[in-house]
């Protein structure tokens, strides 16, 4: 894919209303995915890349019991959270420099947020130090070959839009989890990947 087909596909998600990307198949999968290892007990999870708390609604929905921190490295993101859900927290800070010891989350979720950054590896790495056992990466740009990085100009700078190559990127999660599951969610507008890792013990 040429870097012009791939901003092409990019144009379709910068117009998607927030009310369809709340809606995607992947919260669901997600969700479910979580209920399954936290059904019946309190748990403590850290969600990475919050939008405006939409991983926060649908956790309530299925009445999961999880102590919820959520991180943005957009201030208004992270005011309008806590305006809209008082009783979560919600937290200004970049997912490559998280500010929380070892071991701090029972879970952890990042969603959308690996292809907006330069490169994914110190995050990766972040997600995998403050995480006990479970690491859930859920990815709008499918790793596929060949890898492409894009730094997209803006009026307020620049943002990044990478497709990673799927070697290197599934090695690492390999090299930090006794297990990594690949789940594929199909969808009308745009597929996502679901990394579901368990992490090595210590």
């Amino acid at each position: 894919m040429n870097t012009q087909s791939l901003w092409a596909g990019t144009s379709d998600l910068a117009h998607m209303g927030e009310s369809h990307r709340a809606e995607h198949p992947s919260h669901r999968t997600v969700t479910e995915r979580i209920a399954e290892l936290h059904r019946d007990a309190p748990f403590e999870l850290l969600d990475c890349g919050i939008i405006s708390g939409v991983t926060y609604r649908h956790l309530l929905d299925a009445g999961l019991a999880a102590d919820y921190t959520g991180i943005d490295i957009n201030a208004a993101a992270v005011a309008d959270c806590r305006e809209l859900h008082p009783g979560a927290r919600w937290e200004q800070m970049s997912v490559t420099d998280l500010a929380f010891p070892d071991r701090s989350f029972d879970l952890v979720n990042c969603r959308h947020v690996l292809e907006h950054l330069p490169y994914y590896e110190t995050a990766v790495r972040e997600l995998f130090r403050v995480a006990r056992r479970t690491v859930v990466i859920c990815m709008f740009q499918v790793p596929q070959e060949p890898e492409v990085l894009l730094r997209h100009q803006t009026a307020d700078g620049y943002i990044w839009l990478n497709r990673y190559a799927p070697g290197p990127f599934e090695a690492l999660l390999h090299s930090l989890s006794e297990s990594v599951e690949v789940i594929d969610v199909p969808a009308d507008r745009r597929r996502n990947r679901v990394y579901l890792c368990t992490k090595r013990s210590a």
